[in-house]
C-alpha cells in the first residue's frame, strides 16, 4: 500500500507541475519587443520634419526599409508602449501610431497613399494576416496596399 500511495503522490505532483508550467507559459508573453533592446545608431534618427504631437519617445529604431518607405518602432518609459512610424524616402507625407497595447495585433497605422502597416507584439502568429493579402516586412511589421 505504502508503494502505491508513493506513485499517487508522485503522479499528482507530476500533474500539478505541468499544468503550472502550462499556466505559466500562457502568462509569458510580455509583449516586449526585442527589437528594441539593441542599441540606437545614426541610421535610427527620423528625419527633422516628423514630429509626433504629445509623445516623448526614448527610443526610436528603424526595423525595416520597403517599398520606398523606413519603418521606425519607437517606445517610451512613460506614455504609449510602442509607435510605428512609417516614413516615405521622397519626403511624401509620413505617418503614425502609437499605443499601450502589449499583446497581437499592437497597432494598425494607413498613409495618404492608401498603404496599412501593422506592428505586431514579439510571437504574434501572423499567418492570417498573411494568408489575406499581408506582407511581413520585418518580424514586427506588416503592410498591405490598401
Amino acid at each position: 500500500m505504502r508503494g502505491q500511495c508513493h506513485q499517487n503522490r508522485t503522479f499528482s505532483l507530476l500533474t500539478v507541475t505541468f499544468a503550472a508550467g502550462l499556466l505559466l507559459s500562457a502568462c509569458s508573453d510580455s509583449g516586449s519587443l526585442q527589437v528594441m533592446e539593441r542599441t540606437a545608431t545614426a541610421s535610427d534618427q527620423l528625419p527633422g520634419d516628423v514630429k509626433l504631437n504629445d509623445v516623448t519617445l526614448d527610443k526610436v529604431l528603424l526595423v525595416a526599409e520597403a517599398n520606398g518607405k523606413k519603418y521606425f518602432v519607437g517606445q517610451g518609459n512613460e506614455g504609449p508602449h510602442a509607435c510605428l512610424i512609417t516614413v516615405p524616402t521622397d519626403g511624401s507625407g509620413w505617418h503614425s501610431g502609437c499605443t499601450d497595447a502589449t499583446k497581437g495585433e499592437l497597432v494598425k497605422t494607413s498613409g495618404p497613399d492608401q498603404e496599412s502597416s501593422i506592428l505586431a507584439a514579439d510571437g504574434y502568429d501572423t499567418k492570417e494576416l498573411e494568408a489575406s493579402g499581408w506582407t511581413k516586412i520585418h518580424e514586427n511589421v506588416l503592410v498591405s496596399d490598401g
